[in-house]
This record gives structure tokens, sequence and C-alpha cells, in this order.
């Protein structure tokens, strides 16, 4: 597995951007103006969370997502009016990415722990598969004052939905008692990690993650069941 200890190369590290004669990556938006408009926006903001995810916000200029979508900084302008807008985007991805999974998982099974396994391994595919591990950007400095405070009150939302799923568990037998802020602390530190050390050409795939996460939760790391600390 791709460990924290791995070498990352960072983003400044590359070669001046260059125009490039590739077309745009969001060149094959189909439908209306508007359905084209939020499409294209929608691949500014995903580009951007892949970047400030793996590199940090501030070691990511617009120039380099502008290259990365083989367009022009100024086409950036059109959608953002800047850097700051663009990271409150991007932590608003991850949160629509989080409701979205979370409720799917909810719906998908009936016990406390199959929501948490079913919440786990989604979510984790796509942070690894889809988005390239960007959603759980941790700098709120970067955003107005105002944006932070949205993002901090979705989050604690989300949370207290995952801590009532635990005790949904507990009651139905599906969970061990525990207390169910620290155990939603636990797992999802370990799903917050990823966007800090996973690569997608690493030795695991996202969904080999997923599958090793959820073994921790069903029988820790001490061998033998009946093992007293």
């Amino acid at each position: 597995m791709t460990t924290a200890k791995s070498t990352k190369t960072n983003i400044r590290t590359r070669a001046p951007v260059k125009a490039s004669r590739k077309p745009a990556k969001w060149n094959n938006a189909a439908g209306d103006s508007e359905e084209q408009y939020q499409l294209k926006k929608q691949a500014v903001i995903a580009e951007a969370a892949r970047a400030f995810g793996r590199h940090g916000y501030q070691n990511v200029s617009l120039d380099e997502i502008a290259h990365a979508l083989n367009v022009t900084k100024p086409a950036l302008y059109y959608y953002f009016r800047n850097k700051q807008e663009l990271i409150y985007e991007c932590h608003e991805l991850s949160m629509r990415i989080g409701d979205q999974v979370l409720q799917e998982s909810i719906a998908s099974r009936s016990d406390g722990y199959g929501r948490i396994v079913a919440f786990v391994e989604n979510y984790v595919a796509h942070l690894t598969n889809d988005m390239g591990a960007p959603a759980v950007l941790q700098d709120f400095s970067s955003m107005a004052p105002a944006d932070q405070k949205k993002i901090l009150l979705r989050r604690r939302k989300f949370d207290l939905q995952l801590r009532k799923i635990v005790e949904d568990g507990i009651r139905d037998g599906s969970i061990a008692p525990c207390d169910p802020k620290l155990a939603v602390f636990w797992f999802m530190g370990a799903v917050k990690s990823i966007s800090q050390w996973y690569h997608a050409d690493g030795t695991l795939t996202g969904e080999q993650v997923a599958r090793e996460f959820i073994a921790f939760m069903s029988h820790g790391i001490r061998r033998g069941s009946s093992a007293q600390t």
C-alpha cells in the first residue's frame, strides 16, 4: 500500500505552463447553453479538487488548473471570480458526494453496521476512483468566513447523521456498545486521511483500501476475538 511516506511531486516543480493545442477537456459537453455551462463549471471544480486535495491549496495556481483542462486562465473567470470561491466550491462538491453516498447507504441496508459498511465502501470508491481523493480537503482558512461557517455547519450535520447510524446499530445489535461520537471520529479520521497518501498508481485500488478499512472495523487488528486488553 502506498503510505504517507510516498514521494509526492509538488505541483510547482513542473515545467512552466505552455499553451496547449489539445482540445479542452470539456469540449464534449452536450445539451443547451445552461447545461453546458454547468457541466464545464463542474469540470473546473473536479480538476481543482483533485489538485488541491493532492498538493494543497497554496501550492496550486489557477494557471495550472487551466493547463490541466487545456483552457486559458481567463476562461476560468467565467465560472469563478477568484481562487477563494473555487476552494469553497470544492468543499461543496465534497459534501454533495458525501450526502449522496450516505443517503444511498441508509436506503440500501436495514441495520446500522450494514449502513456504515456501505457508506465507507462507496465513499472511498468515489474518493479514489471518480475524484482522485480530493473530497476531504482540510484547509478552511482559505475560504471567506461566511463560507467557512456554511461548510462547518454542513459537516456538523453530516457527522450527526453518522453518529445516529452508529446509535441505531447499537440498538439493533449489529454494532457493539461504544461511544458513537468517538466511533465516527475514528473511522472518518481514516477515510479523511486518504487524500494525504493515496495514489491511483499505488499497489492497492480504492476498492481494496475500502475492504481493508471495513475489515479493521469488523475485526480490529489484534488476533483472537477473545483476547483481553
